[in-house]
């Protein structure tokens, strides 16, 4: 791993295309099929979607957080609801960056998402258009 390159932890639930993103920010193929456990890909970390959704799996999160420089918490703009609680962010002490997934999908609510980030506490919220890749660059020197 470069010296300039952190590590990142991917959270959201199963379907807001953490994998995907990961995919897009590395250039690396990681396993297509959904993460059973910790899955370590270069510098991200991608967590299953149950970590979030089952509160049990929080203090592996966390746990995990302490290994990384940031923590990513994707949201699908395509959801009518978050899994994320209420300042969530709040749990971890490194920085947090929101990412809105889906924003180019036709039956998206860009905004209800970046709500859904903000109320989990995120201050920097970045939209990803998974069709052309627009916000990558600002993600990327974000995390980068």
């Amino acid at each position: 791993m470069p010296k300039t390159m952190k590590r990142v932890l991917l959270i959201g639930e199963n379907g807001v295309g953490k994998t995907a993103l990961m995919e897009a920010l590395s250039g690396q193929r990681p396993a297509t099929r959904r993460p059973m456990a910790l899955e370590f890909c270069g510098p991200f970390i991608n967590t299953p979607g149950e970590f979030l959704e089952n509160r049990r799996f929080y203090p592996a999160i966390i746990t995990t957080s302490a290994d990384c420089d940031m923590v990513l918490m994707i949201q699908d703009a395509t959801r009518i609801s978050s899994l994320f609680p209420p300042q969530f962010a709040t749990l971890f002490t490194r920085r947090v960056l929101g990412v809105v997934s889906r924003a180019e999908a036709p039956e998206n609510q860009v905004e209800r998402a970046k709500r859904f980030l903000q109320n989990a506490g995120a201050k920097e919220i970045v939209c990803w258009n998974t069709e052309t890749g627009e916000g990558l660059g600002a993600l990327k020197s974000l995390i980068f």
